[in-house]
């Protein structure tokens, strides 16, 4: 039986296929929920990942609002070992990305562009128990 945990994490499998070497692929709602994420036991704790994410849309969000940004879309937190990208998908939902520290976010977005549209559906499908 097809999951939407299954089919996103199927799909977070070919976008991580076409991303610059992804250390991590996942899908975090706003209360810090994992919903998916490729590989299943990334070197960083599935926990760790969705906290950060949580944290860093929290503080990309509010600054955004105070330079009148207009609407979150993206944050990136590089250090000299790993960065976090985090991708606002809707209002409800955010695309962690993890990757080494030389990828640069310019190669990131083609493959985004192409393949969240999808994402996006399958978040909003409904599926039987």
């Amino acid at each position: 039986m097809v999951t939407r945990e299954s089919e996103l994490e199927r799909l977070l499998s070919g976008l991580a296929v076409d991303l610059p070497e992804p250390i991590w692929a996942a899908i975090i709602d706003n209360d810090g929920l994992l919903i998916a994420c490729v590989p299943d036991a990334p070197v960083i704790s599935t926990d760790q990942i969705a906290a950060m994410t949580v944290t860093t849309t929290a503080a990309a969000q509010r600054v955004t609002g105070e330079v009148d940004g207009g609407s979150f879309r993206f944050a990136a937190v590089a250090g000299s070992k790993r960065q976090l990208i985090a991708v606002a998908m809707d209002s409800e939902r955010t695309l962690s990305l993890g990757f080494k520290p030389h990828v640069q976010t310019h190669q990131i977005f083609g493959p985004l562009s192409e393949k969240v549209p999808e994402i996006l559906k399958t978040l909003k499908m409904r599926f039987s128990a």
